[in-house]
């Protein structure tokens, strides 16, 4: 899938997600809950975007070294990923403005978008069509 693909078939439907979560927490818990949804669709964009745009072209380049490469990498956004929760929970009294339920309520829902839309994706790409000769 083409990164323009990508881009119109799955980030902005989760773009949107966070969009309609942040515009309902804001509803219903005020700016923090806004703030929380908008950093939980972004980290789930970010963290889910990075792997086809650090993978594709090192798959292409070599196939033999896609598995070494992604498990790597899988070991680094882990890494990363837990650097952001320290920071987000530590830094400069940036946790109370955020409301947790939202960040981890859009980012459950921003996630299962991702994958649902990529798997619709990947599926619609890829479904050979077959003339199995029906002969009426």
């Amino acid at each position: 899938m083409s990164a323009s693909s990508t881009m119109r078939r799955v980030v902005l439907p989760v773009a949107g997600v966070t969009a309609l979560a942040a515009a309902s927490f804001g509803a219903a818990q005020g700016l923090d809950g806004v703030v929380g949804a908008l950093l939980g669709g972004a980290v789930v964009i970010v963290f889910l975007g990075s792997t086809p745009v650090v993978l594709t072209p090192l798959v292409r380049r070599s196939a033999a070294m896609s598995l070494p490469v992604a498990l790597t990498f899988l070991g680094v956004k882990s890494v990363a990923a837990l650097v952001v929760l320290a920071l987000l929970f530590d830094v400069g009294g940036l946790a109370g403005r955020i409301d947790f339920m939202a960040f981890g309520i859009t980012a459950i829902a921003a996630s299962l978008a991702w994958t649902i839309l990529q798997l619709v994706a990947f599926r619609n790409e890829r479904v050979p069509t077959y003339d199995l000769g029906n002969k009426d």
